[in-house]
């Protein structure tokens, strides 16, 4: 009796080992294809539209056209400025369940380099990210030893997004002609310029990047007057500017 209930419990104990194998072996096969099967939103920044939507998507799309800049890749090494253009394009994506696989459009961001762009679209939804650090380097090194600097933007025609505008830490003022918009850099942070938008309809955009001072900004955001903002920045440097010509 004693025997018969020694073997009961060494069978019924290689029993319950052998359970615990197989859940083990079919845990990990299930992780193992879960892992086979990518989170578009978690491995590719995604978007909803070929636009950002909400605030969100907007920090989203600044931070890749940044980090863009920011990459220390072969394509961008060749560049004496580091100034990309981002874009968000529709792209079909293959996602694998398990023996299936399926095809899922969704909205990816891309880059390109802004000399490489002729031209931009009529009410195409872009950004463009420039390495303001290697703008100063190149205009005077010295600059970057200070705590802080200013600078004032012109933008003809008027260029941003309305969604910017409500949560914007710069000061903008907003014309029929175009838009002014002045920061105070902290030198100690990344140093980016950042412009984003629908393209607007006009014949070009011209963006210009002023080096001014603390006072010039506070005369400046009070002006009435595109013109007479448009006459004060002319007394400071231009460090970086941009045109292109604006098709249908």
């Amino acid at each position: 009796m004693n025997i018969n209930r020694k073997y009961i419990i060494i069978f019924g104990t290689l029993i319950l080992s052998l359970i615990i194998i197989i859940g083990g072996v079919t845990y990990y096969k299930q992780k193992t294809e879960q892992a086979q099967v990518p989170d578009v939103k978690q491995s590719v920044l995604s978007f909803s539209r070929d636009y950002p939507t909400n605030y969100k998507e907007i920090v989203d799309f600044v931070g890749f056209c940044k980090n863009a800049v920011l990459s220390d890749t072969e394509e961008l090494k060749n560049n004496k400025t580091k100034e990309v253009v981002c874009t968000i394009g529709r792209e079909s994506r293959k996602i694998v369940l398990k023996n299936n696989t399926i095809l899922v459009d969704t909205y990816i961001p891309s880059i390109s380099h802004l000399d490489s762009i002729s031209s931009f679209k009529i009410n195409r939804y872009i950004g463009i990210s420039v390495d303001l650090e290697g703008i100063i380097r190149k205009y005077n090194p010295t600059f970057l030893e200070e705590e802080k600097l200013y600078f004032c933007s012109v933008s003809e025609p008027s260029w941003i997004d309305p969604l910017i505008l409500q949560s914007e830490t710069r000061q903008v003022l907003v014309f029929d002609k175009g838009n002014i918009a002045c920061v105070e850099t902290n030198m100690n942070e990344t140093l980016i310029i950042n412009f984003t938008g629908f393209i607007p309809q006009a014949e070009s955009l011209n963006i210009k990047y002023y080096l001014v001072n603390e006072q010039t900004v506070s005369d400046v955001m009070s002006k009435q007057s595109f013109s007479e903002i448009k006459d004060i920045l002319e007394d400071y440097p231009i460090i970086w500017q941009m045109e292109k010509p604006i098709i249908p």
